[in-house]
């Protein structure tokens, strides 16, 4: 339990603008003020829940089992914009998990072909298809921060190229 409030207040002001235009879009009936903030939204970190398995993937990183939910036969991937969010669908109590952050890019990538529901069960929910989803994430590309491991990847091409002129 101390481990949760000390997320909560570590994180207690993490994405509070955002979380204000989510509200004022959700209730825009035009939905423009969403067009507006996507790019927003895909450049900004959220949270993702899980447990961290003992399987690693090809570069030693270990592997996390992405919390999940059956609703109408269907497979949500949930999200977080705050982890003050994250309570509505699970509990210290009945739940045993990670909190992760990632890009939003970078998580709608990790997720191809599953809907996704930001914040559900909240004022603060949006649901994504898997095509929106796959949209966005080539629109904004760029808003990807780099990994450690992409970094070290480009500057070892970066010298090879170097040593080779």
């Amino acid at each position: 339990m101390a481990e949760e409030n000390n997320l909560l207040e570590e994180f207690k002001d993490f994405n509070k603008e955002l979380e204000e235009k989510i509200l004022e879009a959700n209730k825009d009936e035009t939905k423009i003020k969403w067009r507006d903030l996507l790019p927003e939204l895909m450049a900004a970190e959220v949270f993702i829940i899980g447990n961290f398995s003992e399987q690693t993937n090809a570069l030693g990183d270990k592997m996390i089992n992405i919390l999940m939910i059956q609703k109408d036969g269907r497979t949500i991937v949930p999200f977080f914009t705050s982890p003050k969010h994250i309570s509505a669908i699970v509990t210290k109590e009945k739940n045993s998990f990670d909190v992760l952050k990632v890009n939003t890019v970078r998580f709608f990538l990790s997720v191809m072909g599953k809907p996704s529901v930001m914040n559900p069960l909240t004022q603060y929910s949006r649901a994504f298809s898997p095509f929106d989803m796959k949209v966005l994430a080539a629109e904004n590309l760029d808003c990807a921060a780099q990994t450690e491991e992409e970094k070290a990847r480009e500057k070892a091409v970066a010298a090879a190229k170097n040593a080779e002129e």
